[in-house]
């Protein structure tokens, strides 16, 4: 009844359409446009030849996207979504993206496959669960609507994400990015970013962010209070901020964010599967 195939020579339009269709029915429905879909693609670092769409007859009813590259050290890849149309569920297509997935991605080297999922989306968990995924971390999504208090003026430089060495920071603790958010993805285009940080003795804080809406991408500090003063530049420089995913293991950083009056805005779980065995 399905065919299924590769998204390379699949118009972006087309995707775009099939993708708005798909989370149509969701509690905030998605709807991008080819210019914004291209725009995801840029910055997840979608590989076409490794997504899959899935057609009954001419029209795409299903698509599993997919990035890969270089995560904990070794190659790996990211469903950057997954989404069937609402009248073609219960088919199987779900399933069937995976099993091909999981075969194409064995055969390119990748040794991990990962993906993300809000917690509260208990089918998906139910469904990546059975596909053989297990949750490996579990993130924060943060937002502050206005600046608390004044930041310390004169200590905080900003400099082009692509000037700034995140190979060499010392004492400087890297907080574990997501995939999304890895330094191997932001260098494939560094344009999109910029860093603000704190120099004492070195660098001794930093923060990444996007430029086009100052989303904080990265964080690393020697000590969380030598953090606080650049989110605090940068809340005042950009409002409301988002700071995304960050590992709800990191709880000093947490409690930073929240006294500086970021609240939750969701809560995801990062799930993996091994497909090199």
């Amino acid at each position: 009844m399905y065919r299924y195939q590769t998204l390379e020579d699949v118009p972006l339009g087309e995707i775009a359409a099939c993708l708005n269709l798909a989370f149509s029915d969701y509690d905030i429905p998605l709807c991008l446009t080819e210019r914004e879909l291209a725009h995801l693609f840029r910055t997840s670092g979608v590989d076409e030849s490794r997504s899959f769409g899935a057609f009954c007859g001419d029209q795409m009813v299903g698509f599993m996207l997919h990035s890969c590259g270089l995560y904990h050290g070794q190659e790996a890849a990211f469903n950057v979504g997954t989404g069937v149309v609402p009248e073609h569920r219960g088919n199987g297509i779900s399933t069937d993206l995976f099993s091909l997935a999981e075969q194409v991605l064995r055969q390119t080297q990748i040794k991990s496959y990962y993906l993300e999922v809000l917690q509260q989306n208990e089918g998906a968990i139910r469904l990546y669960k059975k596909q053989g995924f297990s949750v490996t971390r579990e993130f924060a999504v943060l937002r502050a609507s206005a600046p608390t208090g004044s930041a310390e003026r004169g200590k905080v430089e900003y400099m082009e994400f692509d000037r700034f060495d995140l190979d060499h920071m010392g004492q400087c603790r890297q907080i574990g990015p997501s995939y999304e958010h890895s330094t191997g993805l932001l260098r494939r285009n560094p344009e999109l970013y910029e860093v603000a940080y704190r120099r004492e003795d070195g660098v001794s804080a930093f923060c990444v962010f996007s430029k086009a809406d100052g989303q904080i991408l990265q964080l690393g500090c020697r000590s969380v209070e030598e953090l606080k003063p650049v989110i605090q530049s940068l809340l005042s420089r950009v409002h409301p901020l988002t700071a995304k995913n960050i590992d709800q293991k990191e709880r000093e950083v947490l409690e930073m964010l929240a006294a500086l009056g970021f609240k939750t805005a969701a809560k995801q779980f990062e799930m993996v599967k091994r497909v090199d065995s």
